[in-house]
């Protein structure tokens, strides 16, 4: 017998719409981390120890931005899949016409 592809485009978009808001609460995220981290070390008084943890922390700026460019991408991946699954179906009930 064979396998039966479903697709749910509804379940497909509003996934997607979710996904997308993930990735901008995520950034919102990363930004508020790293705003944190510039006013702690831009005091008038900042440990050369607190000063290596921060400089530290900011190693992962490009790593946490490309985290957000893929959750993001997987949102809008899902968001296309839903419409790639409308529009073939609306393709077949255009045929059958």
């Amino acid at each position: 017998m064979a396998n039966l592809f479903v697709a749910n485009p509804a379940a497909l978009k509003a996934e997607g719409d979710k996904v997308v808001t993930q990735s901008v609460e995520f950034n919102k995220n990363v930004e508020k981390l790293y705003s944190t981290i510039e006013q702690l070390t831009s005091s008038s008084y900042v440990s050369p120890a607190a000063i290596a943890i921060a400089n530290d922390i900011k190693r992962y700026r490009e790593d946490l931005n490309r985290m957000t460019a893929v959750i993001r991408d997987y949102g809008n991946y899902l968001l296309h899949a839903g419409d790639a699954v409308m529009r073939n179906e609306q393709r077949i009930i255009d045929d059958i016409k």
